[in-house]
């Protein structure tokens, strides 16, 4: 392993503009902060609106990439009063204005209460963001179902998940990666509630600042936070019945003082998620019918444990300690019938085979962090990480060839199999800020290491008894250090605000695959250097129109698990295996957003993708098919987004989000198998509430992704869900009950075809347990005026996104 260190001098920075604003805050008369206070800024010339905004916790507002001029401010807040700041003069950099002290109106609201809400959905220059707290069709839903709503993503029928038509995606939980990648996040999002989440962030085109992997961006969810001074906390619990009855619960609490904040939550889900799946593949003069049952037992538990000690009015110390563990079976049924071309309709015989995998699943990390900041405007942060990793399964799987009517069994072939891995990853990192030349100066390290040790034990059962198949057995050590620096600058010059910045990673890494099979060993390994530039320019052309150009190259790294030649079988025709000569897939995107009023948001974008890795279907003998990644194309995006809030009258908001995509791409699957298309792609949302009297609310929420591709393995048709919810206040405002119905109509089953793959021809079609209606119940105890823990990026972000946890 290679240690390299970066130090590079003065090249600009890339993220979106957040050093150069308008900023202040907003309390109520006893000095308390005031959340949700909609503030907003006016011309002093005419008096005319030029943006708006929410406060946060903190009771504070910003206002970006203003043009130098005489301005004023008014705030208020339902039931607290209003405010307003004296006309100031702006003239460019950091401004800030006198506080906001909100006095009450003499004038009552009779009948309808009106409860402060932020917008459904925020586009700001670096990100979008889908605020979930509040949300009623969100309440009992899964971090998994809330993606399939936030705009510009897609979650094909493997739970893969694209955002604007790339399927290379980081998640971060609070700025941290979970420990899995897109293809195998499910099981970790569906234990993940929505009563836990404030906030889903989508950073399409990230800065120098984050990691460089992920050409689709970041997704990160924002776990909801206590907020007041002295001790307050939450409880909850839900009910959701689909197919069949399960649940969950949840705990949260947050103390501070002058001298430390404590921190904590706790929840867990348990019971069974159904799916059904249907292939018809017509290879090697047959025809294979399969009808696959799948049931997995999804129970499990998640907490984290964290404090900031305040040293003084510049210095924080701190810890965290998160973790997760899932125990529980998956398993499907799966029937096939087999038939000739020649007669598809007449089977004349039925494969009937099953796999029952008993998983348990464990995640620990440690997290210790220091965060010096002064009134100056210097910032230091430094993390240091430990994670651990343990994935333990074993899978039994029985393939009994039958006669049609299932009454004389042909032939058979029993498997069992073992598949332990274990990961463990040590990660530092550092970022310091400071103001350089009228504008602010960013540098950063981080260092990560990770080591995975995946043990795939195959058996073939012969009487009942296990038998060590050494030609499908193996092991795979995959050790990688990545080292990383950057620099970067921003400045604002009257209506022009310029940024640039470089990355800087470099790589070494080894992999060694040990065989059961005298001479199948294999060692394979890479040392290399990459530099990922990235830059923005922002105008603001008057008070109403602004535009932001922004520009990066990105890495996608191949995850661990999908290195590994592990073969993961629905049955002994179908299965998956990974691929430990996996590259790099390098992406460089550029967007143009054009922002109206403040809220109104249209954004271009194109990017270039080569050497994507992406999976695919090839065949293999006896008539089976298997899922491969495979670095097998260059890829051409296209994306035109629009998202804006329909204000329709004061009981009644709205929301409508369309993303429209074309897509281009060359693929080489092998020798004799390439391929060339284009398609077009539309993704829609739209979100309609109503606040009722008497701390009532209903809502209505739709979603809609047109046909499309999924990777290289499937045309789908066109998928769309539509949810109704209900809402009720109740202990004086401190406990909310719903009523939600997901997929009310029963659309958002998907139906797709692949006629990609030489010598196959595939159509499927599939359900999950989207049909439920949901009971969720939340009380909140304690001050309500606690100021939260921080929200930290621990270092870990783009480690734990390529980790894989058990099944594919």
């Amino acid at each position: 392993m290679k240690a390299f260190l970066f130090c590079l001098a003065a090249l600009f920075a890339a993220s979106t503009l957040n050093a150069q604003k308008i900023s202040g805050v907003v309390t109520q008369p006893d000095g308390k902060a005031v959340e949700f206070a909609t503030v907003v800024l006016y011309n002093a010339a005419d008096s005319a609106l030029v943006k708006g905004a929410i406060t946060d916790s903190d009771g504070k507002y910003e206002f970006e990439n203003i043009a130098s001029g005489r301005y004023f401010l008014n705030a208020n807040q339902v039931g607290m009063g209003k405010g307003a700041a004296a006309v100031f003069e702006y003239d460019g950099g950091d401004k800030p204005v006198e506080k906001i002290t909100l006095q009450e109106s003499s004038t009552e609201i009779s009948q309808v209460t009106v409860v402060a809400r932020r917008p459904i959905v925020e586009v700001k220059s670096d990100k979008t963001i889908m605020n979930v707290e509040g949300n009623i069709n969100s309440q009992g839903q899964n971090a998994l179902e809330l993606l399939r709503k936030a705009p510009g993503v897609v979650v094909d029928n493997n739970d893969n998940i694209m955002l604007k038509g790339k399927n290379s995606v980081r998640f971060q939980i609070d700025g941290r990666d979970v420990p899995m990648d897109s293809k195998d996040l499910a099981g970790y999002l569906k234990g993940l509630r929505a009563e836990d989440i404030a906030a889903i962030e989508l950073i399409t085109n990230p800065s120098a600042k984050y990691d460089a992997s992920g050409n689709a961006g970041i997704i990160n969810f924002k776990t909801r936070k206590n907020r007041a001074l002295g001790t307050n906390g939450s409880v909850g619990g839900e009910a959701v019945y689909g197919e069949s009855l399960k649940g969950g619960g949840r705990f949260s609490f947050n103390h501070r003082n002058d001298w430390v904040n404590a921190f904590g939550n706790y929840n867990n889900h348990f019971g069974d998620w159904h799916n059904e799946l249907n292939l018809v593949r017509d290879q090697d003069g047959r025809r294979f019918d399969q009808k696959s049952e799948m049931k997995d037992n999804n129970n499990n538990h998640n907490f984290k444990f964290g404090s900031d000690f305040f040293l003084n009015s510049k210095h924080t110390i701190g810890f965290i300690v998160d973790g997760r563990t899932a125990q529980g079976p998956a398993s499907n049924n799966t029937r096939t019938y087999i038939s000739s071309l020649a007669t598809p309709g007449q089977p004349d015989s039925v494969l009937v085979a099953g796999n029952y995998q008993p998983q348990d699943r464990k995640n620990l990390n440690f997290n210790l962090n220091y965060r010096f900041a002064d009134t100056s405007g210097r910032e230091l942060t430094i993390d240091a990480n430990r994670g651990a990793y343990r994935y333990r399964a074993t899978s039994y799987q029985p393939n009994y060839y039958k006669d049609l009517g299932e009454e004389t069994v042909l032939s058979e072939n029993i498997y069992q199999n073992s598949t332990p891995t274990d990961i463990d990853m040590t990660i530092v990192k550092a970022d310091y800020e400071q103001p350089f030349l009228k504008g602010k100066l960013g540098i950063g390290y981080k260092m990560n290491h990770v080591k995975t040790d995946n043990t795939f034990d195959f058996f073939n059962v012969i009487d009942g008894t296990p038998v060590l198949n050494i030609d499908r057995s193996n092991r795979f050590v995959y050790d990688e250090m990545v080292n990383a620096g950057y620099v970067n600058y921003n400045i604002q010059l009257k209506k022009w605000g310029f940024q640039a910045g470089l990355r800087a990673e470099h790589t070494d890494w080894e992999g060694e695959l040990t065989s059961q099979k005298p001479g199948g060993n294999e060692m394979v390994a890479n040392d290399y250097l990459d530099l990922f530039p990235s830059a923005a320019v922002t105008y603001t052309l008057n008070d109403k129109n602004q535009f932001n150009l922004t520009y990066s190259r990105r890495i996608d790294r191949p995850s661990y698990r999908d290195l590994n030649p592990f073969e993961d079988k629905l049955d002994e025709l179908t299965y998956r295996k990974g691929n430990p000569f996996l590259r790099p897939q390098y992406t460089n995107g550029l967007e143009l957003t054009h922002t109206f009023m403040g809220f109104f948001n249209t954004t271009l974008g194109y990017s270039h993708t080569n050497d994507v890795f992406t999976e695919y279907i090839d065949t293999a003998g006896n008539g089976a098919s298997f899922l491969r990644n495979g670095n097998i194309a260059s890829q051409d995006n296209f994306t035109l987004s629009i998202g804006a809030p329909m204000p329709i009258a004061k009981w009644w908001q709205g929301y409508l989000s369309v993303t429209g995509i074309l897509s281009s791409f060359e693929a080489n699957f092998r020798e004799g198998y390439a391929y060339t298309e284009s398609f077009k792609t539309l993704n829609l949302y739209s979100e309609q509430n109503f606040i009722l009297p008497k701390g009532w609310s209903f809502q209505v929420s739709g979603w809609f992704n047109s046909p499309t591709i999924w990777q290289a393995t499937f045309r789908s048709k066109a998928m769309g869900a539509m949810d109704i919810g209900v809402k009720k206040q109740i202990f004086d405002g401190d406990g909310t009950i719903s009523l939600t119905m997901g997929d009310v109509l029963g659309t958002a089953g998907w139906s797709s075809v692949n006629d990609f793959t030489p010598g196959l021809y595939m159509t499927g079609n599939g359900t999950w347990e989207s049909q439920t209606l949901r009971l969720n119940f939340d009380y909140r105890f304690g001050n309500k005026n606690v100021k939260g823990s921080r929200q930290r990026k621990t270092g870990t972000e783009d480690v734990n996104s390529r980790i894989k946890s058990g099944r594919n």
